[in-house]
């Protein structure tokens, strides 16, 4: 098992800090009993989505959702043997070790990992949800960074949608909100990030 520090993933200015601080008091009330929700666009600010609620007393789990990419994998450099979401959604008999833990006792996160054939089906992303259920049980909340597509974000109920203000494009973000609701996933909110 692996353990890493995130305090430099955390770190913001203090505008940020407020600006994220609201958006996690919004969320946290949106989803109402519901433990799992999903974030797409946001990458970092994910993560300090689900530090914000675990300051607020929360144990949580970090889930690097994007299956395309390997955001923080990436950042930490730990090469092939970091185990993940792909390991699991690929091998979930194996029932691989995939929570890391991190410098915060009530902090974990899951990794992407590694998708040596650089293919994943639909039933191996429905396999995904047995992850939700699994950990839901450990965990207050379960905060996954999803790609832009929303294709992990459909299994978690509850969703919000970051974008860039220079970028966004209203139709767009109206189109990724219909496919998403049409996935019975909810949408909190799009937030427009500066």
């Amino acid at each position: 098992m692996y353990s890493v520090n995130v305090d430099k993933l955390v770190k913001t200015s203090e505008t940020q800090a407020e600006s994220l601080l609201e958006i996690t008091d919004n969320i946290i009330e949106g989803l109402g009993n519901h433990k799992a929700f999903a974030v797409l666009g946001g990458k970092v600010d994910t993560f300090k989505i689900a530090y914000n609620i675990m300051e607020k007393g929360n144990k949580v789990l970090f889930v690097d959702g994007d299956i395309r990419t390997d955001v923080f994998l990436g950042k930490y450099k730990l090469g092939k043997s970091a185990k993940g979401v792909l390991d699991y959604i690929k091998r979930p008999e194996k029932n691989e070790e995939i929570v890391c833990v991190t410098n915060h006792k009530n902090l974990s996160l899951i990794f992407t990992g590694i998708n040596e054939d650089g293919v994943v089906t639909d039933d191996e992303i429905m396999i995904f949800k047995s992850l939700i259920d699994k950990y839901s049980k450990e965990y207050d909340y379960i905060v996954v960074d999803s790609d832009e597509d929303g294709t992990l974000a459909a299994f978690c109920r509850y969703a919000a949608i970051i974008a860039d203000k220079e970028t966004y494009d209203e139709d767009e973000l109206n189109n990724r909100v219909i496919q998403l609701e049409d996935k019975e996933c909810n949408v909190l909110g799009v937030i427009i990030r500066e």
